[in-house]
């Protein structure tokens, strides 16, 4: 079964920093971004935002599993 991002931590300004995955694991951003690189969180799709990279749900019709509507951890 594939990871699913299931938290997340922010920044200040909101931006997100860090990511718990499905298997009790919280990774940064960067770790994140490498995992969908690699296959590994392949539900999620990579953004650049001001010149840094994101993940993003890939689009479907479900708003629950935006990134933004994950708990904060």
């Amino acid at each position: 079964m594939a990871l699913r991002i299931t938290g997340r931590r922010e920044d200040e300004n909101g931006a997100n920093t860090h990511y718990r995955l499905s298997d009790g694991r919280i990774v940064t951003r960067e770790e994140a971004v490498r995992m969908c690189r690699d296959g590994l969180l392949p539900d999620y799709n990579i953004i650049v935002v001001n010149g840094v990279e994101y993940l993003r749900d890939n689009p479907d019709t479900r708003e629950e599993d935006n990134i933004d509507n994950q708990p904060l951890i």
